[in-house]
């Protein structure tokens, strides 16, 4: 795989963890809807939003270290 083709495969996937996140309180719904889950909802929410920035962030590095190199 070429370094244009790196670089475009992650910023594929940047944009696809951004759609996740605008709607990630909406695939949480039928978590939340569930009471046994109560209180939970929020600490899942915050750890996925967490966790796909760090994502976004690492592919946003990996990006620009790529394009350093071409």
């Amino acid at each position: 795989m070429g370094i244009d083709e790196a670089i475009k495969k992650l910023e594929v996937s940047n944009q696809g963890l951004e759609v996740i996140l605008g709607n990630l309180d909406e695939q949480l719904a039928d978590i939340r809807a569930d009471p046994r889950l109560e209180g939970l909802v929020d600490d899942l929410e915050n750890l996925f939003y967490a966790y796909l920035k760090t994502w976004m962030k690492s592919n946003t590095e990996v990006i620009d270290l790529l394009k350093k190199e071409k």
